[in-house]
This record gives C-alpha cells, structure tokens and sequence, in this order.
C-alpha cells in the first residue's frame, strides 16, 4: 500500500552553505525533469550506513535521540519505503549482493570473508567474472567512484579500482580506527585491511576524524566530475564499532545516560553533517535535479556482544546477524528532485537487489538478461505510475539460518540444523515486530514458503567463506578484522 504523504515531523533546515547557493536552486527544483530520449543522464549517488538500526534516523519517527536533519531532509524531499530490506544481516554479503544484483548466495558468498573455506584454492571475494554495478557504468561512460568502507575480498583484486570503479578512497575490511589518520603509515604494518588507500596506495597520514575524511572526499569527487554523469558510491564505516566520536559532537548529546548509546548518536551525527556536506556540493552546482539518491544501512542495528554500539531496531525484533527483520530491514529513502514526487512513503517490501535495475533503468541503460539481475526497477512506483510492485519472494540464508517473505507473509528457519524442524511463520504486513509465531495456526503457508525457499536455495552455490568451522573445511591464513 502507498499512501500520499509522509509521517508529519518538523524536518530541521540542512546544508551547511549559505542560503544564496540553496535559493539558486529553487527555480530548477519547480520543474520536471524531462522524459526524453536526449534527456541528460542522471548521476548517481548511492549513500550507505554501516549498522545503522532501523530506528536510528530521525525520518523513521522511531526514536526521539537521534539528530539526522540531512538524512530527514532527503526522505522528505523523496521516497520512503518503510519495508526496505537488503540482502544479508551482515556486512560483506550485503554489499555483494546489492553491488551484484544477484543474491550472493549464487557464487557462495553467504558471510562475510572469514578464516575458513570450503575447499582449498578458494579466493574470497566476488568473482570477477561477475560485473558490479561500477561495471555498468563504467561501461555507459559515468565516472565511478567509491569512498569508503569496502569488504568485498581481500586480495587487490578484489578491490574496487579492479571491480569497476575509476578512484577508490577507503579501506578493505569490517572496520577502521576513525582516528587511524594520524598513524596510517605504522597501521599499515600492523593492521593493513585498517588501512587507508587511494586506489592501491596507502594515503599519507591526515589529521583528520575518518568520517569527515570521506566526506571531503566525497565532496572533492563531485566538485572535479561536476561536468560529466558520475557513480559516486559512499560507504561510511559509520556507525560500526570500533566506537569512536569526536568529542564536540559528543557534547550535544551529554542528556543521553547511556555513554555506549551516546556515542552510536554521536557519530550518527556526525555521519549525517557529511551527507549535508556531500547534498551541499550538488546544491551548490544545481545538480539535485540531475541525481539519483538513494539511502540506506548495509544491516540492522547491533546493540549487544562485543561489538555492539547501542543502534537500536525497534519496532523490529533482534538485531544485525539475525534474519528475523532487526537484522535484515533497514531505512530506506530515494530521492529524485522534479522526477519522484517527493513527501511519500511505500509500503511494498523492496530489497537492495532492486538499486541496480533501477539505477541502470534512470541513466537509460538497458538491463539485459544475461545480467542475471535478481532485482526490480522502482522507478515505476517512485513516480506514481503504477500503485504497486508485483508480489514476489524475498529470501535470507546465512549459516544455519534462512528467511523468506512476500508481500504479507514470512517465515524463519532459525536453525536449519535442527532435525525438529523448528520454523516460525508472521503475517508480517500486520507483525512488525514478529511477535506472533502462528505457524501452528497456518501449516499451508509454511508448506508453500518452505517450497519456495528450498526451490530458490537448490540454485544457489554452497556457502564457500566465512566463520563457520562446523560447515568449512579448511583454513585460509586470512588476516583481517571482522
């Protein structure tokens, strides 16, 4: 179900440049951006979290701690599809799936990169025979970029100056020391996937909280490719532990008792001043009209264990790891200023699969079969042309765990090990919370999701990396960070 207009909240002002470059674009904002065959190919901008809960931004109207005003601005001014889902509950399989646009589960990657392998000579990372969407506009002319957080391979063939990206400004691993700036030389040595690179070489040591390194390169990115269509694709490690905030950001959240969920708030903050620097770029050279946006967070929230940082999921049950919807169902916003009406929110469940098509679908690029996308273009719904998406599976399986939904209906496989069969089965348009387990009340619905789920697994490769040494055979001398 779409409704016409947003949940109603007071959206705080944005962009931190002065009110004369933001009222040079209020006449371009008025117009439609034209449907034609020589219409000029949209830029693409892809914003992506890092453990972000599902209530971790103010536009989900779920907690009253947070402070993204930016964030908030661009779901106003677009699209929010409050049942937005990506691929896995963790970081690396994901970002290969909505990278891909395929289910990772097709070439074994079912977790993250990890110590252990199916079968010796396996390469971790996704196969190079496999595009990614840097690929396909790399291929349509774009220039491509990704600054940030990447986690798809170790080996530099995997990283992303090899995997369709013209600059690459990160590091390649589960996470990064936000100071690391200041020793990057010495970590290098110590802790190398920490380590931050330009393409294949470590960048010098910055002063600099690594947050706002990303967004003034972001920011420089868009400033020297300003005149040509780009694919700027952002990765904020933020707000995966370790956590680390700047004291002054800090400071505006001393009311918060709990100190763990003080600095997950803080460095939320801090990320989404980036984004407001990274929107204030475009703004400046009035090219909102001609970019595609979309947000969203690689996971659910963590809020226990070793690594948690306090994100906080609710109304959802459980957290990242898990394929109950804390782990799997994110905020989800895509904003098109004079093409997608803005001020709505989408109920229909999409997933990150779905970036891709839709992406390839704005920049006029014909999405072929032999891409083998999983997804669908959105780009129907997001203008209002049609009322809703067709009804279709969406499915989860990691390690000893899988999921599937449609448009009202999922089940969970918590323990695919157990002989007991154990399932759980939601309406889930009308269980948010998943808080009602009626699979005794419904065995023709479990039966028909159990069907299809085993039908879409029996095509997929077996899982081929990760940390389970139950299920892998081998060890791999893999050197990295969670």
């Amino acid at each position: 179900m779409m409704s016409s207009t947003i949940n109603k909240r007071k959206f705080s002002p944005i962009w931190p440049v002065a009110a004369s470059l933001a009222m040079m674009s209020l006449p371009c904002a008025a117009a439609v951006q034209a449907e034609s065959a020589d219409a000029k190919q949209p830029n693409v901008l892809l914003i992506f979290a890092d453990d972000l809960g599902y209530a971790d931004t103010g536009f989900q109207n779920q907690s009253n701690d947070v402070r993204t005003p930016n964030l908030d601005r661009l779901a106003e001014d677009g699209v929010i599809f409050e049942a937005g889902y990506v691929t896995a509950p963790v970081c690396g399989p994901s970002r290969a799936g909505m990278l891909t646009g395929r289910y990772q589960q097709r070439f074994g990657a079912h977790d993250n990169v990890g110590p252990y392998i199916l079968e010796k000579g396996i390469e971790q990372g996704v196969p190079a025979n496999i595009p990614t969407i840097g690929h396909y506009f790399q291929d349509a002319g774009y220039k491509t970029a990704v600054i940030g957080k990447w986690h798809d391979g170790d080996a530099k063939q995997f990283w992303p100056q090899n995997r369709g990206f013209d600059e690459f400004f990160g590091f390649n691993n589960g996470a990064a020391d936000y100071f690391v700036g200041a020793r990057n030389e010495e970590n290098s040595k110590n802790a190398p996937f920490s380590s931050i690179y330009h393409n294949d070489q470590l960048v010098p040591p910055f002063d600099e909280y690594l947050t706002d390194k990303f967004g003034d390169e972001a920011v420089n990115f868009i400033e020297t490719n300003k005149d040509q269509p780009f694919f700027l694709y952002v990765p904020f490690n933020a707000i995966h532990g370790p956590q680390q905030a700047l004291e002054e950001d800090l400071q505006r959240f001393n009311h918060i008792e709990n100190p763990k969920r003080r600095l997950a708030v803080a460095m939320n903050y801090n990320m989404d001043h980036n984004v407001g620097r990274i929107i204030a770029k475009l703004e400046e050279h009035q090219l909102m009209q001609d970019t595609l946006i979309i947000f969203l967070s690689d996971n659910g929230g963590k809020f226990l264990g070793k690594h948690g940082n306090e994100s906080y999921n609710h109304p959802l049950r459980s957290e990242k790891g898990q394929v109950w919807d804390g782990g799997i169902r994110i905020p989800f916003s895509v904003t098109w200023k004079g093409t997608i009406p803005a001020g709505r929110t989408i109920s229909d469940p999409i997933i990150s699969l779905d970036i891709l098509p839709t992406a390839l679908a704005a920049a006029g690029i014909e999405a072929s079969k032999e891409m083998q996308l999983d997804g669908v273009n959105l780009l129907p719904v997001l203008k209002g042309k049609t009322e809703h998406l067709d009804n279709r599976f969406l499915y989860w399986h990691m390690p000893n765990q899988a999921a599937i939904r449609d448009e009202n209906w999922k089940l969970v496989m918590p323990n695919l090990a157990d002989t007991n069969a154990h399932y759980e089965l939601f309406h889930i348009s009308s269980d948010i919370g998943e808080s009602k387990n009626i699979a005794d009340a419904h065995p023709e619905q479990v039966a028909r999701l159990k069907a299809e789920f085993d039908a879409w697994s029996n095509d997929n490769m077996p899982q081929q990396w990760g940390w389970d040494k139950n299920h892998l055979k081998y060890t791999n001398g893999w050197r990295g960070r969670y």
